[in-house]
């Protein structure tokens, strides 16, 4: 069972070397476990911070929270994949085509049934208050890309018989 919001410390650093996860259905990778292109499309973008790409953090949680209704809005999602990336394998700075420059970095934002939930921002960079922005498209498409060549399957966790 996935930690609620109020059993979290939403103001613990996100670590280069924490984990997040991302649900991946089944049909969005291929024979070997590699993404497919359609993949990238479910990775979406809003005019707010939690609109972005979200994920679930180690810190707070497993590989099969994903999988959890409570953090998957009440959705039965238990025959997707759990996938993963390292926080310092998020790909920072991406320059658009208008040659703006945006930094990607996580963002804990617990929810009341999925404390661990996470987004993926994106700021100016050099913009010392890391306020959310909205990338261009140009940005958006490549960021999906750079995550979705990153992402691998999630390590499960071992079961303890109770």
């Amino acid at each position: 069972m996935p930690l609620r919001g109020d059993e979290v410390d939403a103001n613990l650093p996100f670590e280069e070397t924490e984990l997040l996860f991302r649900r991946v259905a089944r049909d969005g990778v291929d024979d070997t476990g590699t993404l497919l292109p359609s993949e990238l499309n479910t990775m979406s973008f809003d005019k707010t911070i939690d609109g972005a790409p979200s994920f679930l953090r180690s810190a707070f949680s497993i590989p099969e929270d994903v999988l959890h209704t409570a953090c998957a809005d009440e959705k039965d999602v238990s025959n997707w994949l759990a996938y993963e990336i390292s926080v310092g394998a998020l790909p920072s700075p991406i320059v658009g085509k208008d040659n703006r420059s945006f930094d990607v970095f996580p963002v804990h934002r617990p929810l009341t049934q999925c404390g661990a939930h996470s987004v993926i921002a994106t700021c100016h960079t050099n913009d010392s208050t890391r306020a959310y922005t909205l990338p261009p498209r140009s940005v958006r498409n490549d960021l999906r890309a750079r995550i979705a060549t990153r992402l691998r399957p999630a390590r499960r966790t071992a079961v303890t018989p109770s």
